[in-house]
């Protein structure tokens, strides 16, 4: 059964109006970053971002947020992945890790048929084995998964116990602090083991800059995402 569009209880604001009806509308686009390798700038797979049309103002960032505070997340992620099949196959959309709560909801990602899908705002979920399980689900239909934002905090860690994953994408905030000092690195290094524990490739995100481009290549990754090796363009 694929997720349609319910409005909460309580949402008759007018900003809640108005959230809803951009979902519905589909009022975004999607624009495609690459995730390229190191050794030789040649693509895995590109990111699929969500930015708003005009005539919106609020940033995307803060746009996703307000659906998410307003119980419209997984409607949300619903409209992603329906805007996302028309892209290429290698293409990789946001999920709301609460989402996956849903039983209805892993069958709307099957039955969009995306190749990968990145769990974002891990610390949102309240049913970890619910999401474990339907990792397992996703993963075993053939569909890859990455973690996103892994900084070493409790909530990416619990999930990465409760789930097996393809990519573990590292927070920009961990490849800076490597940068700054010795207990940036040594948090690196500890992240790196972990993803080779758990079999998962590690993603360097936010290379901005050369010091942040050899940083990562020094520490062994081989995969990597930012603006210094390939800008958002839209699909």
């Amino acid at each position: 059964m694929s997720y349609t569009l319910r409005r909460p209880a309580g949402l008759l604001s007018a900003p809640g109006d108005e959230l809803a009806r951009t979902i519905a509308a589909r009022r975004f686009a999607l624009a495609l970053q690459p995730v390229v390798w190191l050794r030789d700038r040649v693509p895995d797979h590109a990111e699929a971002l969500l930015r708003l049309l005009p005539p919106a103002t609020q940033p995307s960032r803060a746009f996703v947020a307000a659906a998410g505070e307003a119980g419209l997340g997984t409607a949300l992620d619903a409209a992603v992945l329906a805007a996302a099949q028309t892209l290429s196959p290698t293409v990789s959309v946001n999920i709301c890790a609460r989402s996956l709560q849903s039983r209805d909801f892993v069958r709307t990602v099957l039955d969009a048929g995306v190749a990968m899908i990145e769990l974002v705002r891990v610390d949102e979920i309240d049913d970890l084995a619910a999401v474990g399980g339907a990792i397992a689900e996703l993963r075993a239909a053939g569909v890859r998964v990455a973690l996103d934002d892994v900084d070493g905090a409790t909530a990416s860690l619990a999930l990465l116990q409760a789930g097996r994953f393809d990519f573990v994408k590292l927070s920009g905030s961990v490849l800076h602090a490597a940068i700054a000092g010795k207990r940036g690195q040594m948090l690196l290094a500890a992240l790196l083991r972990l993803a080779e524990t758990v079999g998962a490739r590690p993603i360097a995100t936010k290379i901005e800059t050369l010091p942040q481009l050899w940083a990562a290549e020094r520490a062994g990754i081989e995969l990597g995402q930012g603006w210094l090796l390939g800008a958002p363009v839209q699909a």
